[in-house]
């Protein structure tokens, strides 16, 4: 199966809210010009490789640590 044809298949699944969203989506993405460097796509496959490996934190986890909970118990 071709791109093209797996995107019709998975946009036939879609509801109308979904369907306008993404065509949203893709409207906004063929206007954009900006496209990332080799460096920044490295940098997004590093991220995506720690992400793997469990090297990250959650926003609660990183409020925790700075000590912006809202509720002293946690």
């Amino acid at each position: 199966m071709s791109v093209k044809e797996e995107l019709h298949q998975l946009i036939e699944q879609l509801d109308e809210l979904s369907a306008q969203e993404t065509l949203d989506y893709i409207h906004w993405f063929q206007l954009s010009h900006d496209s990332l460097t080799p460096e920044e796509w490295e940098q997004v496959r590093q991220g995506e490789a720690q992400i793997a490996r469990g090297e990250y934190i959650t926003l609660d986890g990183l409020e925790r640590e700075l000590g912006l909970t809202k509720n002293p118990r946690e």
